[in-house]
């Protein structure tokens, strides 16, 4: 009870210094947001929260509740009754909730008897020239023996005409796969996270799983919200993330940047397919073949490329159809050096748990993101997770492709773990060694391993080429090549 006072008390006199200019906030954040540096390889400055506005500030007892509500009061009445709104729905739900319905108690209770607190701050940006975003952060303390409750709730007004702009208007196709997966690579690569990060966290940040449909805006991109205890342990509090609108080109409406223009001679003139250079495949000889999921992801795939070129080999690249729209040249690339292109679905999901409409619709789309981008559809077809069930067989017209060694490279992030994978398997001969082309540990891994591959003997060829020269057929449409056929 006396720390709650004493931080109540707190409060009262920062909203009071800040209401006489002696600081830029009129009130204590209950959760100040943590803003990260969020380039892989060197940390980038970020732009911290401005004050849009006038800051108010509603400081209230009622025993046996207390509220300390700061909010903006903006120069458009439109949006200042929007605010007002959620701030007196968001007082008074807690109210209901929490109050003393009792009159006749209530009337007993003093400010002492305060024991359950509601807390409001915010952050404002600058979206763009008609268009700013607030985000509020609510605090609930609700007793010595009861974890604060914690939420963020995100506001985009266009200043012009002072309506809200939900997030679903603002983003397009394939935004929310290329969320997931930069999220993912920075939370796998960076401290404090990469080592903290629990559970199944590719599920809890798949495309699909609601973590990527709120966002707020400023001028420099794209912040996601995860709450205490979602992926990481409660002591790093609420997590937040920025990710550069760089990363996300043409997945936003009237904001961030635009996808590369298509010249308009390209628009009428169909894709020419690239021509793979010829390669001699002896199969009387030991034959290994690397495969690389998850891509493309241009820093690390085309370090992975550069190894491959380096020493005139190939490599099966099952890429998300989403990222193949993301970063064409990255799969152009994949294809002139020689390398089989496949699908990896067009975001990810587990195909085990989708309808059969479901999984067409994601088939259709990832065909079109291959045609319309490098001009071929693809041949092959690795599943999420490995996830392949009797009814996806019977629904997917590819051949379905997944591996016999797996290096853990996703798990372990470290170059020396993958090779004493692949060291430990003994003979590899006509093995399916599966990678991911989205972490720099696999990259460097890769450098190692393909000299080391062909100090052993090995040549390296594609899934495809492993089916031809090893087994004497072509893959079929519709049939899984899983773990005891490459062995």
């Amino acid at each position: 009870m006396k720390r709650r006072k004493w931080m109540i008390c707190l409060l009262v006199l920062a909203v009071a210094l800040g209401l006489c200019g002696c600081g830029q906030n009129n009130a204590v954040s209950a959760a100040e947001p943590l803003m990260l540096p969020v380039e892989p390889i060197r940390p980038v400055k970020t732009e911290r929260k401005q004050l849009i506005g006038e800051k108010e500030s509603m400081i209230e007892y009622a025993a046996p509740l207390a509220y300390v509500l700061a909010y903006p009061h903006m120069s458009n009445e439109e949006i200042n009754n929007q605010i007002l709104d959620f701030v007196q729905g968001l007082k008074g739900a807690f109210a209901e909730q929490y109050d003393v319905k009792d009159e006749k108690e209530k009337r007993r209770l003093t400010q002492k008897d305060c024991d359950k607190f509601l807390y409001l701050d915010y952050d404002s940006y600058v979206v763009s020239e008609d268009k700013v975003c607030i985000v509020f952060y609510e605090t609930q303390e609700l007793g010595q023996d009861v974890l604060p409750v914690e939420r963020v709730h995100i506001f985009h007004f266009d200043t012009n005409t002072g309506q809200r702009i939900v997030e679903k208007d603002i983003r397009k196709d394939g935004f929310l796969e290329a969320a997931s997966a930069y999220t993912i690579q920075y939370f796998t690569q960076n401290e404090p996270y990469k080592d903290r990060i629990f559970g199944d966290y590719k599920t809890t940040l798949a495309p699909d799983a609601g973590r990527f449909e709120r966002f707020a805006l400023n001028s420099e991109g794209v912040i996601f919200y995860f709450d205490r205890y979602d992926i990481f342990p409660g002591s790093l509090g609420r997590v937040d993330l920025l990710i550069p609108y760089s990363e996300l080109p043409g997945l936003l409406n009237g904001v961030g940047v635009e996808a590369p223009p298509v010249a308009e001679e390209e628009e009428t003139e169909p894709i020419q397919p690239i021509e793979k250079p010829e390669r001699e495949i002896d199969p009387d000889k030991p034959m290994v073949a690397l495969t690389f999921d998850d891509g493309p992801k241009p820093a690390q795939t085309e370090r992975i490329l550069d190894a491959l070129e380096k020493y005139g080999v190939v490599a099966t690249f099952f890429d998300l159809g989403s990222l193949v729209e993301a970063y064409p040249d990255t799969v152009k690339r994949e294809l002139e050096l020689g390398c089989e292109v496949g699908s990896h679905s067009y975001s990810h999901k587990n195909f085990n748990t989708l309808s059969e409409e479901a999984i067409a619709e994601d088939v259709k789309k990832t065909e079109e993101a291959f045609r319309n981008t490098i001009g071929v559809e693809p041949t092959v077809f690795r599943p999420p997770y490995g996830n392949c069930n009797d009814f996806v067989k019977e629904h997917i017209p590819l051949a379905m492709v997944t591996w016999s060694v797996d290096t853990l490279d996703w798990k372990s992030k470290d170059p020396d773990a993958i090779m004493k994978v692949i060291r430990s398997q003994g003979d590899l001969d006509g093995k399916v060694i599966l990678m991911h082309g989205i972490y720099e540990t696999s990259a460097e891994a890769t450098e190692e391993l393909v000299p080391y591959l062909l100090k052993q003997g090995y040549q390296l060829v594609t899934v495809s080429e492993m089916a031809q020269y090893k087994h004497g057929e072509q893959l079929e449409a519709g049939k899984l090549y899983g773990y005891s056929y490459f062995q």
